[in-house]
């Protein structure tokens, strides 16, 4: 059976529902009190991690940028910067209570735990600035290389099931037979637009699918997604920081939908690998507690998952990567279509957000659990976001929810039992946030 055919069935058997949902919609309610909003992002736009590793997998000199490799670029600063005064605009009219001072957050209010790489605090940075201008917020990481929360697969700190791993992976792939087949037409145009003419000098695309897994339980992908993944994911990078269309896959990308064509072995590396259950389950399952204790927090009364104090102010957000998302969304089966994007891409600044209401009328608690990112030319242009041009965003729904004017409200309970039903406890006596 082919991976997408299985990916298809695998979805269908599952009870919930993905809307595409505009932010600008929601109104203002006189029953829903926005209490609370914990968000998970990915850094903005950055510079390749390893551009050598590309010029040696293409035989090409990929275009230089003007930060250093893995860097948050100037572009992908001014995007996250507007985005987080926009995001924080729509809560603050929802509701969102936050006690100021002379127009700046008072210190238990707002809480942003970024992972220590540059790109990650940087992106901090600018959502703060851009939410709180002036106010010298501060961004909270760790010292350390790598954090637990988001690097528990590269610390060696998570051990899924090898075998089950690597099983689910294979039943996604298929057997390398099928995989060729399956990818050709990916492999093909990612080859005519990347590849130097001289086929000894760009073998990535004749190389053999499979999955190996090394001694710390991390998995790869064998084969041309091995490079065609960051291959496709520089080609975006490259539009949505407006290089010259000249630059953009060597002027084989010049619009937005021909970039995400580009992206196929890139989205094949999150479809096949990181949104594999076990993975993800091990990968993942540190930072969905921290993100259960947080917005299951009250002010009053602590949660009794964590002891951190800071998870209970009003706004926590954490900055990471693109797999720590994958990771959480996988766990809670969300999934997504946004504009112009592979399904389930999670682009530069993309958010997964979880926003707490309040029933006045019952005092019962609620969840509204979105993923919001802006489109590919929001990027390249830096486009104003506002009512008639909104941030994009799919909007998760289940049979226990039920619509209302802020959007699709699921009770505390489903969303709690949603996320902690594939929690193992690989890391779960670590210290986090230190």
């Amino acid at each position: 059976m082919k991976p997408l055919l299985i990916l298809n069935l695998l979805l269908a058997s599952l009870s919930l529902i993905l809307s595409p949902f505009s932010s600008a919609a929601r109104q203002v309610s006189d029953r829903y009190q926005l209490e609370k909003v914990v968000m998970l992002i990915r850094h903005g736009v950055r510079a390749p991690t390893d551009t050598p590793a590309l010029n040696k997998a293409t035989g090409k000199i990929w275009p230089q940028w003007n930060v250093p490799d893995g860097f948050l670029t100037g572009h992908g600063y001014a995007g996250i910067l507007a985005q987080g005064s926009y995001q924080l605009t729509q809560w603050r009219e929802l509701g969102l209570p936050l006690a100021s001072h002379a127009g700046c957050p008072a210190a238990d209010q707002v809480w942003l735990w970024a992972a220590p790489d540059q790109r990650t605090k940087a992106t901090g940075a600018a959502l703060l600035d851009g939410m709180f201008p002036g106010c010298g917020m501060v961004v909270h990481s760790t010292t350390g290389k790598h954090d637990p929360l988001f690097d528990t697969m590269a610390m060696g700190i998570a051990r899924p099931d090898e075998n089950k791993v690597i099983q689910q992976v294979k039943e996604r792939l298929g057997s390398p037979a099928q995989a060729r087949t399956t990818y050709a037409n990916a492999v093909t145009d990612l080859r005519k637009a990347v590849c130097h003419t001289d086929e000894k000098s760009c073998k990535f695309p004749d190389s053999d699918w499979g999955v190996e897994i090394n001694n710390k339980g991390k998995v790869k992908l064998t084969g041309p997604v091995a490079g065609g993944a960051a291959i496709g994911e520089t080609i975006r990078l490259q539009y949505s920081e407006n290089l010259p269309l000249s630059q953009v896959a060597f002027g084989h990308a010049r619009n937005a939908q021909q970039v995400s064509n580009l992206m196929a072995l890139h989205a094949a590396k999150y479809d096949l690998l990181s949104d594999t259950p076990e993975y993800a389950s091990h990968g993942g399952s540190l930072l969905m507690r921290q993100l259960v204790a947080a917005i299951t927090a009250r002010s009053q009364s602590p949660s009794p998952l964590t002891e951190k104090p800071y998870l209970q102010s009003p706004l926590v957000i954490m900055v990471g990567h693109d797999t720590n998302i994958a990771q959480i969304q996988t766990m809670l089966g969300f999934n997504w279509q946004l504009p112009g994007y592979p399904h389930n891409d999670i682009p530069p600044g993309g958010s997964l957000i979880t926003e707490r209401y309040l029933d006045k009328k019952t005092g019962e608690h609620f969840i509204h659990l979105i993923f919001a990112a802006r489109t590919l030319d929001q990027w390249r242009r830096l486009s104003p976001l506002n009512a008639r041009n909104p941030l994009p965003v799919a909007e998760f729904k289940n049979p226990d929810c039920h619509e209302t004017s802020v959007g699709e409200l699921c009770p505390i309970k489903t969303f709690v039992r949603l996320a902690e039903k594939n929690l193992v406890n690989d890391g779960n006596n670590l210290p986090v946030f230190e």
